[in-house]
């Protein structure tokens, strides 16, 4: 028998043609799609950077706007006024030398200058500016009401708001004067202060100082601060509120032997009486002894201290013991203050009632 022939099959080849073509059309579509990515990269990365990363590329500057002429007039910035002058009328330059002739002349009443030496010179109690002084404080105490005595003093303005305080707030009075016991001149260079003192029935251990102050223009003025005895509170005020800050007070000094409380060390503290003016209220003030302070106040009440101080230094002359001193201070309490009797004396503005400009400071 013979073998029946085998026919080469047709379905080999054109499957080997499918996969041959499917083969390359992916390739193709690869291509493609990576070719797609590549460029848009590019252009991503060119738009990131921006225009100024372009290579050979100018980026042209830009364009100046220029306004029409007619905007330029409009906000064109207006040229610096000229400095004005000062016009000082007449009016104005009449007031001011006014001023000047309504206060007086000299180195007591200038502030700026140093402390300077005073004198005392004593004037006959029937002369013609002891008159003059008398007249003045008559017209002063016949005066009605505070305010109509405003005239007569000296510094009226400054002044005003304490006689306030003194005679609406405080309901005080003035005191008493009776006969006049002395007369004088207080000098500083080309500055004077007319003095006068008389016995009084309200403060009969001091009696009264009236101290005036006379004006370029001749006029004569009460120093009132002096006159009432003026003091930022009242001796009650004083001692019930225990104030820590200095109280500026104008006293009768003299000699204390009272330690206590804060200040019981005699070794190291001068006591010193100091009375109101009218001796109804008294505190007991302290100061170091070796202090600059503590020793001037020794010499005007009659204590001898045997400290040594600087060569040059300027202090009142040693008084007899026991002697008593008009004097303004500051006083203040200690801090908790175990009484309301017992304080620190931390300022001697003057050994007298009447202050100055520099020595108000």
């Amino acid at each position: 028998m013979s073998k029946p022939s085998v026919k080469p099959s047709a379905a080999k080849p054109v499957k080997d043609k499918r996969l041959v073509k499917a083969t390359f059309m992916l390739v193709l579509y690869s291509l493609g799609l990576i070719g797609v990515l590549a460029a848009a990269g590019y252009f991503g990365y060119r738009l990131f950077q921006g225009p100024q990363a372009k290579p050979m590329t100018e980026i042209a500057p830009p364009k100046k706007v220029i306004p029409a002429f007619s905007t330029i007039l409009s906000t064109s910035v207006p040229a610096p006024e000229p400095p004005k002058q000062i016009q000082v009328t007449l009016a104005q330059m009449v007031k001011v030398e006014a001023a000047k002739q309504g206060r007086p002349g000299g180195p007591l009443y200038d502030s700026a200058s140093s402390k300077v030496a005073m004198s005392f010179e004593t004037l006959p109690l029937r002369g013609p500016q002891v008159a003059e002084a008398q007249f003045v404080l008559a017209k002063y105490v016949q005066a009605a009401t505070w305010r109509e005595r405003l005239p007569y003093i000296f510094e009226p303005e400054r002044v005003k708001p304490l006689m306030q305080v003194q005679y609406e707030k405080r309901g005080l009075k003035d005191p008493e004067h009776d006969a006049l016991l002395a007369a004088g001149l207080i000098t500083a260079g080309t500055s004077k202060v007319l003095h006068l003192q008389f016995a009084s029935t309200t403060q009969p251990a001091v009696g009264m100082r009236a101290n005036f102050h006379r004006t370029r223009s001749g006029k004569l003025l009460l120093d009132w601060e002096s006159w009432s005895a003026w003091g930022d509170k009242t001796w009650p005020e004083f001692k019930e509120q225990r104030s820590q800050l200095p109280v500026l007070m104008r006293v009768v000094a003299s000699e204390s032997s009272y330690y206590n409380y804060e200040f019981n060390e005699n070794w190291r503290w001068l006591a010193v009486k100091l009375h109101s003016p009218d001796r109804l209220q008294n505190v007991t003030g302290y100061v170091e002894r070796k202090s600059m302070l503590g020793i001037a106040l020794a010499n005007l009440i009659g204590v001898p201290l045997p400290h040594k101080l600087p060569d040059g230094t300027t202090m009142p002359a040693l008084k007899l013991p026991g002697s008593k001193a008009l004097v303004t201070v500051r006083l203040a309490f200690p801090n908790n203050a175990q009484s309301d009797h017992c304080v620190k004396i931390t300022d001697l503005l003057a050994d007298r009632w009447l202050l100055f400009p520099e020595e108000g400071k």
